[in-house]
């Protein structure tokens, strides 16, 4: 189940002036939440189910954390959110609270794109900079693989619970992730790639960096509202300039109408970010960098349905079927596999190609 979000000032009042034991009794309490009567029975039912305990117990299973506004390892920069998690689920052995520069853009990138994403990570990471994504596929898989190939530390914000490989191909490195840097999100153990959730994982993104690094988006991208809310914060915006004929780097060129700076180097970027670090040495390899990991084979059905997906996507169960052509039960069976290997999204009922 879904969390259901209270304001993290709201949230932190409440721990000043109730005792644990008294969250589930009282209109007063409930008001103060500002909840509405259906989500106060949720709240309930969860309360009364030790939802809590168990989820809890989830963590601790898995090997991670839960950590609160309240808690001293919380990024404070967070809390400059008009709406900050009330609590992270955090994998990982990293300190969340590092100089940080996020990396973002889109998930149809260029290899020129993925190359310079890559490179600017190990740069940051050369510095002792922590870099931060949201671990999909283009930009953010590129940022995360240079910053550990220097051995640096990176972060991974998820839109799913943070037991949830998402995509399925980025499993080994989130493995490795784990291992130099953390998987966080807000969202309960379990939880799923709702289309939604990407928009609320992109806010913490935002929160959590210094600055914000966009290096590829089209003009409807998710990584042009990362850069708009950053704007929005105050937070330092940076772009790399695209070609101006092509689509995929209309929105990061338009960032710089609304106030981001130029990445004209990776050199004068780091130099100015970070002028007391001694002159570095970036030699990096400029060919494309492998592609990512291939899905598990899909059968003729799941071919059918995913192409026709990746031609026109926000399509609904029944429009598949017509335009397919396959059976009803063929095409649910075909969307279940999609979705679990995050090659398609669903969003609310409408399904459409995540690459």
């Amino acid at each position: 189940m879904n969390a259901i979000k209270a304001p993290c000032g709201v949230f932190m009042r409440l721990c000043e002036r109730y005792d644990p034991g008294e969250l589930a009794r009282g209109e007063s309490f409930w008001d103060e939440l500002g909840l509405s009567k259906t989500q106060r029975q949720k709240l309930s039912n969860l309360l009364r189910e030790s939802w809590a305990r168990r989820e809890l117990e989830r963590v601790e299973k898995f090997g991670a954390r839960f950590i609160t506004a309240m808690d001293l390892d919380y990024p404070a920069r967070l809390k400059d959110l008009r709406n900050p998690p009330v609590g992270l689920y955090v994998k990982g052995s990293a300190n969340i609270l590092l100089p940080s520069v996020a990396i973002v853009g889109t998930r149809k990138s260029s290899d020129y794109a993925r190359v310079v994403a890559e490179n600017l990570a190990r740069a940051l990471a050369q510095s002792n900079i922590t870099v931060i994504s949201g671990g999909a596929r283009g930009i953010d898989s590129a940022g995360h693989r240079g910053c550990l190939a220097e051995g640096g530390v990176t972060i991974a914000v998820f839109g799913t619970g943070v037991d949830r490989v998402y995509p399925v191909e980025n499993r080994d490195l989130f493995s490795r992730i784990i291992e130099r840097g953390a998987l966080v999100s807000e969202f309960p153990m379990g939880t799923g790639g709702d289309s939604w959730h990407f928009p609320e994982r992109n806010r913490i993104i935002v929160g959590m960096a210094s600055r914000v690094v966009v290096v590829e988006s089209p003009e409807g991208g998710g990584a042009m509202l990362t850069a708009r809310a950053a704007l929005d914060l105050g937070r330092e915006v940076w772009a790399v300039p695209g070609r101006i004929t092509d689509d995929v780097c209309r929105g990061t060129n338009e960032l710089f109408n609304e106030g981001a700076k130029a990445v004209a180097s990776i050199q004068s970027f780091i130099e100015t970010i970070a002028p007391t670090h001694e002159q570095l040495s970036l030699n990096f390899d400029m060919e494309a960098p492998k592609p990512d990991k291939t899905v598990p084979t899909l059968n003729d059905d799941e071919k059918i349905v995913y192409s026709l997906l990746a031609r026109q996507g926000d399509r609904l169960t029944d429009e598949i079927v017509l335009e397919s052509g396959l059976d009803f039960m063929t095409v649910q069976e075909a969307l279940m596999t999609l979705v679990s290997y995050g090659l398609i999204m669903d969003a609310s009922g409408r399904y459409s190609a995540t690459a």
